[in-house]
């Protein structure tokens, strides 16, 4: 699982934490089974046990939902590909490393913003 799918899951634990976006891919198999349908900027998918409303980026790329409706709708048995759809580029990998784990992570050398990173020794 990776590191946006681990932090994921203690949102949704903590539905109060923000919203969830996914790559649209996510919904391919509701979409081959006729399960999902959509206007211009929302959509639902309706299976037989549950159904999720999502709003649909300008893009097309990515969808959004809740995380209290995802913790609420989708069933747990669900959630894996949801959670390894998970829209992780706006992310940074060790700030979620750190959040998920309360660990301290060192990724270098205190800087000013928009100066570059010193070089390494490694």
């Amino acid at each position: 699982m990776s590191t946006a799918s681990r932090f994921l899951q203690k949102v949704v634990a903590q539905p109060d934490l923000g919203m969830l976006v996914f790559d649209v891919a996510v919904l391919g198999p509701y979409i081959e089974r006729g399960e999902v349908k959509r206007t211009n900027t929302v959509g639902r998918v309706k299976t037989a046990n549950w159904s999720l409303d999502f709003g649909i980026a300008p893009d097309e790329k990515t969808i959004h939902v809740p995380v209290g409706t995802f913790a609420l709708k989708v069933p747990e048995k669900e959630r894996t590909p949801w959670l390894e759809a998970a829209d992780d580029s706006r992310f940074s990998e060790n700030f979620l490393k750190m959040l998920s784990s309360h660990a301290c992570i060192d990724d270098g050398n205190l800087r000013a913003w928009g100066e570059e990173p010193a070089d390494s020794f490694f």
